[in-house]
């Protein structure tokens, strides 16, 4: 074999649980292995929809549940017999104890009459009914309503003064005297149940108890405490606002004051009606100021892109229609323009008539020369009047600067006027301002002083008006003896389960023997040839024949066939395994009854074959052939006898047998006899095969021996038998020996519709006997 099927995987965790699987032999065509668990890293996820992935964990699952199946069939009684004491034992307690009294009552949520003015106080409406249970499971109520009963039940007095003290410790931080042995004394044994009734707003109570007339008495205080104990939280809240609202009210009292008289103070410094009248005539006249400096910067910027002569042009438009809608300043500065025309209008004057004369002098030159006295005579008039004209010219752009100057001036001074009485609307305004703010802030102080005082008389009368909204709409029943049967039994049950579970899990755990051909295949690296089921066989009277072997189970007698199909189709071809050794770890796994009937049924295929029982020990195959035990292969190994002389026949045809013989030395010593090669070639001839059952090979160490001189070993494994560890072990001693395994055979296959064994559902349909005349 190859060193790759050497190493074997460790046998872990039952039941499914992933474990590390062997490789396959290689021997022959691949086989169907579960080493999908193997992923080299950075192998994405395994697909659910990959059909070899989803058949794999399908048959994990099957394996798991077969070996369940296996474990109830062996240990069920186990469960059964851990369900009946638990039962038992929970009817027997149930029944010995002393009876709990049931007391039953109801509360409901009743109206109320609503007054708007006593409506402060107010709860969660959200989950409201179930705030109320839990309040009354709270071990608050509860510890009151002990308290309550204990002055009128002397024997509940210990609980009232330990739950009591306990509760004053927790609420007060100080310890009331409660004695050590009361304190020693267990808790009350009162319970309460609180149902909410569904899309209702009905709470139905339970208390059970040890005794009838104490349980409804507590039930009863209960409810009763649970209505006080609301009524008490509302006063003090109602109390703790009272507080809080006098003590608002005080400071809104003060901080009124104080207002008012800041208020005083600013009245007393300022007139306010006339930082009124101040501010809006402020207003008014810088409005009028800038309407007057806009206008005086328009006409400066007209006067320093105008020239002389376009001055004229304007001044000599229409203006009537302007000067009869023009506002007082713009009037004002039409006069003042005015004063300008003057000048320029001579100067337009001397323009237009210089403009004639060149008019008149370019016509007479055409039919004059230019020193014609009339030619001569216009050209003197033309520079005198041009001469004119610059005087004027410069005369007009004397006074045109010198209105710049005057413009300039007066806007200096209105942006001079402009911020002085920017200043003094600004102060008026802010002074306004600060009154105004003064007045709503006392207006504030004003309005939360007088909802505070409200507010304190609503908490009056919210604490004095009843709002109880959970009332008692049945009382107290009388208590009931009531035994708890069902839910004993049906804990015991559900106890008994897990313990019974959960000591066949462990049981599995420690087993690690193989249940299904399924874990066989995954912790074992060779190839599994053959699965024999486990049936009851009838053991056969006196000498085995045909008729002995036929009258076997169909499923068991078509494994066999199987078997033999894949001893005669082993090797893909190649030469086919003549000589056989039967093999197995320990004893009681069967090899001895594979041995026979895998001989007789090659030999019913016509075959002829050499039956040897190689346990010189304990051998015991010549009892199903009634044949004497000596001589066999123990006196032909020791050379005392010839081999053909051992051999005998069988009830069947093509089937001879060598019995195991009486060794007088060591086995052992006689399996490494020259005499056994000799007779394995001597068979070989003579037979078409050759089956050999040997010892256990953890047993005796013959089996490497014998099986060092045949064809391969065939190893057989008996299911929910064999011991994972043994088997590899085995094998592992057998590879060391160089010696070749054919494969593996499951003994004893426990049968189960989650297994793969099907022959003997077809036995109706395919089963076979012979025909008799």
């Amino acid at each position: 074999m190859s060193d790759s099927n050497k190493g074997s995987s460790e046998v872990s965790a039952r039941f499914g649980a992933g474990v590390p699987l062997a490789p396959n032999t290689g021997d022959s065509m691949p086989r169907a292995s579960s080493n999908q668990n193997h992923k080299p890293p950075g192998t994405p996820a395994v697909d659910l929809f990959n059909r070899g992935d989803r058949f794999a964990s399908a048959s994990r699952i099957f394996s798991w549940l077969h070996r369940w199946q296996l474990l109830l069939r062996k240990y069920g009684w186990t469960l059964a017999l851990i369900i009946v004491v638990m039962v038992g034992s929970a009817c027997v307690l149930t029944f010995r104890s002393a009876p709990v009294y049931e007391s039953k009552a109801r509360m409901w949520l009743a109206g109320k009459l609503d007054i708007s003015e006593g409506r402060l106080y107010t709860e969660e409406l959200l989950d409201y009914l179930g705030t109320q249970a839990e309040l009354l499971r709270s071990r608050v109520i509860q510890k009151r309503a002990l308290a309550r009963i204990g002055a009128k039940f002397t024997q509940f007095a210990a609980f009232a003064r330990v739950e009591s003290g306990a509760n004053a410790e927790t609420t007060d931080g100080a310890d009331n005297s409660v004695s050590p042995g009361d304190r020693a004394n267990p808790k009350a044994p009162f319970k309460v149940k609180v149902i909410e009734g569904s899309r209702s707003s009905i709470l139905e109570l339970r208390a059970f108890g040890p005794d009838a007339a104490v349980t409804r008495a507590y039930l009863t205080s209960l409810m009763e405490e649970y209505v006080a104990f609301k009524r008490e939280v509302r006063e003090k809240s109602s109390d703790r606002t009272l507080a809080s609202a006098t003590a608002q009210v005080e400071q809104l009292a003060r901080e009124l004051e104080a207002q008012q008289e800041k208020l005083h103070a600013f009245q007393s410094s300022n007139n306010v009606v006339f930082l009124q009248e101040q501010g809006n005539s402020a207003g008014s006249y810088l409005a009028t100021l800038s309407k007057q400096l806009a206008t005086m910067r328009n006409e400066l910027r007209l006067l320093q892109m105008l020239q002389p002569e376009q001055w004229v042009e304007r001044e000599t438009g229409p203006k009537t229609a302007a000067q009869g809608n023009a506002s007082p300043p713009e009037s004002i500065a039409k006069d003042m323009a005015a004063s300008l025309a003057g000048p320029q209008l001579e100067l337009f004057k001397v323009t237009q008539q210089i403009q004639v004369l060149k008019a008149k002098r370019d016509d007479l030159s055409r039919f004059l020369r230019p020193l014609h006295p009339k030619i001569i005579k216009l050209n003197e008039d033309i520079a005198t009047q041009e001469k004119l004209a610059q005087t004027v010219r410069d005369e007009a752009m004397k006074q045109m600067n010198h209105r710049r100057h005057t413009i300039e001036m007066e806007i200096q001074n209105l942006e001079t006027a402009s911020v002085e009485w920017d200043a003094k609307a600004i102060e008026a305004s802010r002074k306004m301002a600060d009154y105004d703010r003064m007045r709503q802030d006392l207006q504030r102080i004003q309005a939360a002083y007088e909802k505070m005082l409200g507010l304190i008389q609503k908490v009056d009368l919210n604490k004095n008006v009843e709002q109880e909204n959970i009332g008692i709409l049945e009382p107290a029943s009388a208590a009931e003896p009531r035994r708890p049967i069902m839910r004993n039994l049906g804990l015991a049950v559900i106890a008994s389960f897990l313990l019974g579970f959960g000591l066949l899990y462990c049981l599995g755990m420690m087993r690690d023997d193989f249940s299904s051909l399924n874990e066989l295949s995954d912790h074992l690296s060779e190839e599994v040839v053959g699965k024999i089921p486990a049936i009851s066989m009838p053991k056969p009277k006196g000498r085995l024949a045909v008729e002995g072997l036929q009258k076997q189970r169909f499923d068991f007698l078509e494994s066999f066939r199987n078997l033999r199909s894949s001893l005669l189709f082993m090797n893909n071809g190649g030469p086919k395994p003549k000589t056989i050794v039967i093999a197995s770890s320990v004893p009681e796994e069967g090899k001895s009854t594979v041995s026979l009937y895998l001989a007789a049924t090659i030999a019913m295929g016509n075959s002829r074959v050499l039956l040897i029982d190689a346990d010189m020990r304990r051998g015991s195959l010549h009892e199903l052939f009634g044949a004497h035990r000596t001589p066999g292969l123990a006196e032909v190994l020791d050379h005392e006898i010839a081999a053909s002389n051992a051999i005998v026949s069988t009830g069947f045809d093509n089937l001879m047998f060598l019995p195991a013989g009486k060794a007088k030395r060591n086995p052992g010593e006689l399996a490494l006899s020259s005499e056994w090669r000799s007779l394995i070639t001597e068979a070989e001839r003579q037979f078409d095969y050759v089956v050999v059952d040997t010892p256990p090979v953890l047993a005796a160490d013959d089996v490497s021996t014998l099986a060092s001189r045949t064809d391969g070993v065939l190893f057989v494994v008996r299911g929910s038998f064999t011991s994972a560890r043994m088997a590899r072990t085995a094998l592992d001693a057998l590879r060391q020996r160089h010696i070749n395994v054919l494969g593996l055979v499951f003994n004893r296959a426990m049968s189960s519709r989650y297994e793969g064994g099907y022959y003997g559902k077809y036995e109706g349909a395919y089963g076979w006997r012979e025909q008799t005349t």
